[in-house]
């Protein structure tokens, strides 16, 4: 007999960000035959739970539901078996859902821990429900300990593609919403530095600087598959707020070396095999890349390549969630 699984997320699922992209990966990758799936966000085919807004939050500009349609979460609920809720304190209805049911909760991003207690504490004095705590990683992890004694980190997920190769294009790619945090600005000033036979590509969602690089505005997933497989860098400029890095890992696992400034959940996410310039320091990212034009790039992407597909396989993953899951 299959278990009901509602994955409940509070971002639009039609706009791209990495909790949008873990809740749409589980419903693709799950085994059906174990497990019937259906996503409850704005949007969503399975559950559209109403309009969202977009809401300055955490340095981000996100669209998130706040007030779900009430007939929508009431059939959801009663639908599910097991509700799982990615990013648990955006979403206000976390606090109506029935006690009765089996909750899991993931921590995704690296909040405040001013903002986090007093979410505590409106969580206390709404609700005291038991539920299971999860996290991305170690930078969410911290924030999670603030409503959880404890959590278990279960990182994100992509499927490896297994027939990739390293792509030496030497172009260069960046991958985010044009807001400050994300420092698509460093990017710009880096085309504007860089030998002008080189290619350098914005996916986002609106432009800057229309003269040094090409933007590819609000494209859909496949759009952007097709596009990441023929860059051969990845530059990760973001200056902070950030708790894992899926991009990261989809342009390793497209052929690209990813370049990334050198925070924390960076450096979590890559350890070792990761190359790394200093926060906001456009020299220092020149540095890096003057020094492994001179190395062999074939090495360093399989480095990389060998480290997400040992620590971020989908099966690997799925596994650990099945595992949970079934011993809730």
């Amino acid at each position: 007999m299959s278990t009901n699984l509602l994955l409940v997320s509070p971002y639009n699922v039609n706009f791209y960000g990495g909790v949008q992209n873990q809740v749409n990966q589980f419903k693709n990758n799950l085994d059906s035959s174990k497990f019937n799936v259906r996503i409850l966000a704005p949007d969503s085919s399975d559950y559209d739970i109403g309009k969202s807004f977009r809401i300055p939050f955490n340095g981000s500009n996100n669209p998130i539901s706040l007030l779900p349609n009430k007939q929508i979460l009431n059939e959801a609920i009663a639908w599910a078996d097991i509700i799982h809720i990615h990013e648990p304190f955006i979403p206000l209805f976390f606090w109506r859902l029935k006690s009765s049911k089996k909750i899991i909760v993931t921590h995704h991003a690296k909040i405040s821990k001013f903002i986090y207690l007093g979410l505590k504490v409106l969580y206390l004095t709404l609700n005291n429900k038991n539920f299971y705590s999860t996290s991305v990683s170690n930078e969410a992890k911290a924030n999670a300990l603030t409503l959880s004694k404890k959590t278990k980190i279960i990182p994100n997920f992509i499927v490896i593609d297994e027939n990739i190769s390293f792509i030496p294009n030497n172009n260069f790619l960046f991958i985010g919403r044009n807001e400050s945090r994300k420092n698509l600005k460093l990017f710009i000033d880096l085309s504007k530095t860089i030998d002008k036979t080189k290619d350098f590509i914005a996916i986002t969602n609106k432009s800057s600087d229309k003269d040094s690089i090409k933007y590819e505005l609000n494209i859909s997933d496949d759009d952007k598959n097709l596009i990441i497989k023929n860059v051969g860098f990845y530059i990760a400029p973001q200056t902070h707020s950030e708790s894992f890095g899926i991009t990261i890992l989809e342009a390793i696992n497209a052929g690209n070396i990813a370049i990334c400034s050198n925070l924390p959940a960076f450096m979590d996410l890559l350890g070792d095999s990761g190359i790394y310039f200093k926060n906001d320091n456009l020299q220092s990212l020149l540095n890096v890349l003057n020094k492994i034009n001179n190395s062999d790039l074939h090495k360093i992407w399989n480095k990389q390549y060998d480290h997400i597909n040992n620590n971020y396989n989908s099966q690997k993953v799925l596994d650990d969630w099945i595992y949970v899951y079934n011993n809730l």
